[in-house]
């Protein structure tokens, strides 16, 4: 009797992918939850370690937040270089999560008819209501807040970066090992934010893979395109 697709094992990568995710169903979360973590299912991003770690990029937080998914999910889920990452009609988020997002959208209830059973009168609105959902469910900040700290953030390293340039004359050790001590970590960042753009710009070689480790660290950061494909 010939095999056909549906009695085929599961590739590796899903069988891996179906233990973590069962494994995240069942893992206890503290209550209340660290207010730091701030997952948001709707975007699958989380700040907590363990979602930077994971070779899939799933965290309790984020799969407890969804429903329950039957076998045929990992079967079927595919995968996305964009965020949100995991793309499957059967992956919902659970009703309470749809009710903050609702609620943030201009103060609508769910009785509310654009979030009623019935066909919405305006596709458009429709959508343009869910966009505002995503975008205050996704930020703490407001935009000029958020706006305000990277200008103060960029204008600091653009000093600092002057400073360095003047301090490169007196050839002092010292300094570049306090730079690299201290700054470590940002630098591995910088590297790998750079490296990321470089990859993506480049007709050579292949794109940052979505489970290198080794790039976690640039998965916020969104590359600026090559010269000559600016606003294309």
């Amino acid at each position: 009797m010939q095999k056909t697709g549906r009695f085929h094992d599961l590739p590796s990568w899903r069988k891996a992918f179906k233990k973590e995710w069962r494994r995240c169903e069942k893992a206890d979360i503290p209550d209340p939850i660290n207010p730091k973590y701030n997952p948001n299912p709707t975007q699958w991003v989380c700040t907590c370690p363990s979602f930077v770690r994971s070779r899939f990029l799933v965290c309790k937080h984020l799969v407890q937040r969804c429903e329950h998914v039957p076998a045929v999910f990992f079967r079927e889920v595919q995968r996305s270089r964009t965020f949100p990452i995991w793309i499957h009609t059967l992956l919902k988020i659970r009703r309470s999560e749809e009710d903050i997002i609702s609620e943030l959208t201009n103060g609508l209830s769910l009785e509310d008819d654009e979030f009623s059973d019935s066909p919405p009168d305006n596709d458009s609105s429709d959508d343009e209501c869910k966009h505002k959902a995503l975008v205050l469910h996704g930020f703490n900040a407001d935009n000029s807040t958020f706006r305000e700290r990277m200008v103060m953030l960029t204008q600091n390293m653009h000093a600092f970066a002057n400073g360095l340039n003047y301090n490169m004359q007196f050839r002092d050790e010292r300094m570049l090992n306090s730079l690299y001590r201290y700054g470590g970590r940002f630098i591995r960042l910088m590297e790998n934010c750079l490296e990321k753009e470089r990859r993506q710009n480049s007709n050579v070689g292949a794109a940052p893979g979505m489970w290198d480790a080794g790039m976690a660290s640039a998965m916020y950061y969104h590359s600026r395109p090559r010269r000559g494909e600016e606003g294309t």
